[in-house]
């Protein structure tokens, strides 16, 4: 039984859905199932949560007709099996330490709820919300002095930035309102309020929320059933304080609630002064900026049962594309350099490359199986879904792994090393980019690396 369920509804996000699977996926906290909901989605976003499926096995998919984020993620605490419940929204991001986090802290205090700071994402900035400053365990009563100060307040409405404990749920038969398409995360939160104990807060930023158009409901929507839904969450408000006794005190400042429902963080005080730029690969925009396209990896791998070196690129070029197969720029070294160290006339079709490696007991890949790239620029790449590198490892008894290059390298280390429990080792590149390095130099790196492996 996994200690954590990190539940994700999913409904036409394939624009921004790999980059919230990646930090999923990527996370220090391993003891987890990913529970994906798949609403009904008319775009890739199904077929994107499939990818990540074969890639972790922590994946779990739930595919149902289009019903709402409501139903989707009831459908998805009715399947946890996690002690604690955690969510996060398929256009955002964790940071890589956000789950072990909430756990250490959960577990430090035995808490029923954690809280923690979040960033707020503009476009290619974010900044860090901030509310409760005090450490350690909360009473109820202390939780919700504090939420009184700004209810309404994102960083106490929402789901994505907490920890819950999943018995709290079961006991009291807690579920999204399905009926409602705006502030039900905030109703499902003072549910849970009532009948939680324990809470504690952490002063560490754990997400990237971003706000865009078009990720919130409609206006139509609001304005037609704003009043009912004010006066019921006024209601709902008002009875989390008068079960505590703390409702005839605090009457006037309770009430106010309902004049600010629904903000969304962006006030200036619990927003920390410091505005910090996203990293490029991170930085999605609407639209693909000029030159830029998705691309798949279109070819196979290159290997057999009898592998033992593994060598991996970025991603292939232009030409690669072109040509169907690996290092199809006649500038790149690669064939020539393969050539020299195995001693063999260079390569010239693909069945004679692909005999050339499986002779000499070498494997060939990529680690990106998929991204966004600007022409074969490797510095370019971005919104990456990695090769499953683990179907070699699986097949063949690799002794070596070497990345072609500084970027095949850095992305190995981000995307595959922690799945495939390997280290690469990183050697030139033969790109002709890499002008500083001749044929000869190239041959003299590498064979200090590759020919004590070499059948």
């Amino acid at each position: 039984m996994p200690l954590v369920s990190l539940i994700i509804p999913v409904y036409n996000a394939e624009k921004y859905l790999r980059r919230c699977l990646n930090s999923a996926m990527e996370q220090t906290f391993s003891d987890m199932e990913i529970i994906l909901v798949n609403d009904g989605s008319t775009d890739e976003s199904l077929n994107i949560c499939r990818e990540y499926q074969k890639l972790d096995s922590r994946f779990r998919i739930i595919d149902k007709e289009n019903t709402g984020v409501s139903d989707s993620r009831n459908c998805a605490i009715d399947a946890a099996q996690g002690t604690y419940l955690q969510f996060m929204d398929s256009d955002d991001w964790l940071t890589p330490d956000a789950t072990e986090i909430l756990v250490q802290a959960a577990q430090k205090y035995d808490c029923d709820l954690v809280i923690a700071d979040f960033y707020r994402v503009d476009r290619a900035v974010f900044t860090e919300k901030q509310h409760i400053r005090e450490r350690g365990l909360l009473t109820r009563q202390q939780y919700a002095e504090y939420m009184m100060k700004d209810p309404a307040d994102f960083y106490y409405g929402v789901l994505w930035n907490k920890l819950y404990r999943r018995s709290v749920l079961e006991e009291h038969q807690i579920r999204m309102d399905t009926e409602l398409r705006w502030c039900e995360d905030f109703l499902f939160n003072l549910g849970f309020i009532r009948h939680a104990e324990r809470f504690t807060a952490v002063q560490v930023p754990i997400y990237y929320y971003m706000k865009r158009k078009g990720s919130l409901v409609s206006t139509d929507w609001k304005k037609a059933n704003a009043v009912l839904l004010k006066f019921r969450l006024l209601k709902e408000y008002k009875a989390l304080y008068q079960s505590m006794g703390l409702y005839e005190e605090n009457e006037l400042r309770i009430n106010a609630f309902v004049v600010s429902i629904a903000k969304d963080g962006g006030v200036a005080r619990p927003l920390s002064r410091h505005r910090q730029k996203l990293d490029e690969e991170d930085y999605i925009e609407d639209t693909l900026p000029p030159g830029f396209t998705r691309v798949k990896h279109e070819f196979e791998p290159v290997y057999n049962n009898d592998s033992k070196i593994l060598i991996l690129g970025s991603f292939p070029s232009v030409k690669s594309r072109e040509n169907n197969f690996y290092y199809g720029h006649s500038q790149n070294r690669f064939w020539k350099l393969m050539a020299q160290l195995l001693h063999a006339p260079v390569p010239v079709t693909i069945e004679e490359k692909k005999a050339l490696l499986l002779e000499h007991g070498i494997a060939l890949w990529d680690v990106v199986s998929e991204c966004d790239i600007h022409g074969s620029s490797d510095l370019s790449i971005r919104n990456v879904i990695p090769a499953n590198i683990n179907q070699v490892l699986r097949s063949a008894d690799i002794e070596l792994i070497i990345a072609n290059g500084a970027t095949a390298f850095k992305l190995y280390q981000k995307y595959c090393q922690e799945h495939t429990g390997r280290e690469a080792v990183k050697c030139p590149s033969t790109s002709p980019a890499n002008a500083v390095f001749t044929l000869e130099r190239l041959a003299e790196s590498w064979g200090e690396v590759i020919a004590p492996f070499l059948s």
